[in-house]
């Protein structure tokens, strides 16, 4: 498996393992580029010439085909959202408005798909997050990469920031199983209260689109004392009380897992999107070749040492 090396020559650079190896080092380091090279401004502006929606296509592209050797099978789907803060002044769509906690004026927000298979787990899409993003489109692109790659999705698992009509409605046209943590609220804590034991009842949700008002139908899962603490979930599975709970469950290392991916992030100032988004396509190839062939054998960040260290990329034995 080649896939950093091949994401990094399909984009044209002229020097692509010279490039290579300077990305590997800056990401073991977690540094910026133009610390350790001159080649920044060669990224940057070959870079240039790759919109958002084209450097998307071309990471999913190569993790479909990498995927599809892989044989996966009958696999649960993880979507997740994570940030990248940012402490400039905030300009143009692409850097969400935050309060400025802590000196942060916004964030570079990007959705992760990620295939989840026993043990390992595998990002295969990525969608940049722009004010304005329509989320239930973008969740059903990175469903539509799952099943061009051969996987058979058994359940798609996501957390409150996902729930939403519009979301639930799209999974159900992708004809999938569903798990979607509910945001709190004055209602599911009323039924909570009254309710004796977990229960499964049907809840019906509305939303708007171009003038015209839809209406869903989906199970809401409202378990009681599970693990100290009462859940609410959407849902379209057979599961209830402490089962979907468990099956739940199974997202909660995304968390950690991108923890682990940020020991290999490189940094950045710069505003430009399609920069922010190449420089955190970077670390997710890095896991995912990590996960297909290092995970059981050395931890993420020594094998982000070890590849930059060795010769691998030169005498082409890169992942074998």
């Amino acid at each position: 498996m080649k896939p950093i090396i091949s994401f990094i020559k399909s984009l044209c650079f002229c020097n692509y393992r010279g490039i290579c190896e300077n990305l590997l080092f800056a990401s073991s380091h977690n540094t910026y580029v133009e610390t350790i090279s001159s080649s920044a401004d060669t990224i940057h502006s070959t870079l240039d010439e790759w919109n958002i929606s084209a450097l998307q296509k071309e990471y999913e592209r190569l993790c479909v085909h990498e995927i599809r050797k892989l044989h996966l099978g009958l696999c649960d789907i993880i979507i997740d959202i994570t940030e990248e803060d940012f402490y400039g002044k905030t300009q143009g769509v692409w850097i969400v408005p935050w309060t400025k906690e802590k000196g942060v004026e916004g964030h570079f927000k990007f959705l992760v798909c990620s295939i989840k298979c026993g043990d390992r787990k595998f990002p295969i899409a990525v969608r940049m997050i722009r004010v304005g993003s329509i989320i239930s489109q973008e969740v059903g692109a990175v469903l539509d990469a799952c099943k061009t790659a051969g996987i058979h999705i058994r359940t798609v698992l996501m957390d409150r920031g996902f729930y939403a009509a519009e979301v639930l409605q799209e999974l159900q046209n992708q004809d999938v199983e569903y798990i979607v943590f509910a945001k709190k609220s004055e209602s599911f804590s009323n039924m909570l209260d009254s309710a004796e034991k977990s229960v499964t009842i049907e809840h019906e949700m509305v939303f708007s689109k171009h003038k015209t008002k839809y209406k869903i139908q989906t199970d809401i899962a409202l378990v009681k004392n599970v693990l100290e603490y009462d859940w609410v979930f959407a849902t379209n599975t057979q599961l209830a009380g402490k089962d979907i709970v468990k099956k739940y469950r199974i997202r909660w290392n995304i968390e950690t897992d991108f923890r682990v991916q940020d020991e290999a992030r490189i940094k950045t100032k710069s505003v430009k999107p399609n920069v922010r988004l190449f420089y955190f396509i970077i670390p997710l190839l890095i896991f995912f070749v990590w996960s297909a062939t290092q995970k059981f054998k050395v931890s993420f960040k020594k094998f982000i040492i070890t590849l930059s260290k060795t010769e691998i990329i030169k005498k082409k034995i890169f992942f074998e």
